[in-house]
This record gives structure tokens, sequence and C-alpha cells, in this order.
């Protein structure tokens, strides 16, 4: 059984973490996305809490961000201090499905969605779980994201 803490908030890229900031212009450039910053339709970072209980108890502390443009979903996510990774998908190669529908639910009760579909690096395909709260940013992200998918090309 684990217990989870999870705060999303509305911010612009370069109010994010540091880490996670430089993880995103690192593969913006690797993957050369072009100047997306500009066309940022909104972007948010998550810090999540799992505590975990019985013999290996303990807590994972994680930061997630993601930002969406007209194109591109965009993440980066920290997790206990191991170094910052980044990704991206095209909106017209992905699908999203809310976490709290999955049967994995039932098992690990979370909320946040996952993307699945083809990223960026060509050669991946899979699915990203992307943590965001019930609050209002957290809700504000999963409806711009639904609608962008369903106006991009699929």
């Amino acid at each position: 059984m684990s217990e989870n803490t999870r705060i999303t908030r509305e911010c612009a890229m370069k109010e994010l973490n540091q880490a996670l900031s430089a993880a995103l212009y690192a593969h913006i450039a690797e993957y050369q996305l072009g100047e997306v910053e500009s066309t940022i339709q909104m972007c948010c970072e998550t810090k999540s809490v799992q505590q975990k209980n019985g013999l290996f108890g303990g807590s994972e502390k994680a930061l997630q961000a993601v930002a969406l443009t007209p194109h591109w979903l965009l993440w980066a996510e920290w997790i206990n201090g191991k170094p910052a990774t980044a990704g991206s998908a095209k909106l017209s190669q992905i699908n999203i499905t809310d976490y709290e529908s999955t049967a994995m639910f039932n098992v690990i009760p979370d909320t946040g969605v996952n993307v699945t579909g083809r990223y960026s690096n060509g050669k991946q395909t899979g699915q990203q779980f992307i943590g965001l709260d019930s609050a209002p940013a957290g809700k504000k992200f999963r409806e711009l994201l639904r609608e962008a998918i369903k106006n991009s090309t699929h």
C-alpha cells in the first residue's frame, strides 16, 4: 500500500526547477525541436511524494514538468536525486488516458495521465506517466492536452 501527495502548479518554463528546465532545454536542442518556448500554451511543475509502507518503506520524491505547444508535448522528471531526464512527442503521434480510469488505479491509486505513442527519438514507443493533481492547474493541463491531441492530425 502506498500514499501519494501530488501538487501541480502552473508556471512559465523559466520558473521550473533548474534541473528540469536544463533537461528540457538540452532535449529541445538535441532533437532540434526549434523555438518551442514561445509557443507554449501551458507549462506545469508537479511535486510528488510517495510514502511506501511495509518491509521496504520510506518515501520517493519526484518533480515533473510538462509543457504543451500546438504540436508538442514535452516532459522532464527528476526522481530521488537521480539526474533529470526529458522527453517529447508530437501530439499527432500520441494518445492519453486518465490514470484514474486504468486497472492500475485499483492497485496503486494516483492522479495523472498515461501518454502512449511514439516519442521524439523515433526509436521508442511506449507509455509515459505524467503526474497531475486534481486541483485547478492539473485539471486545466489535462483539458488543454486532450483538446490539443484531438485537434492534431492523427
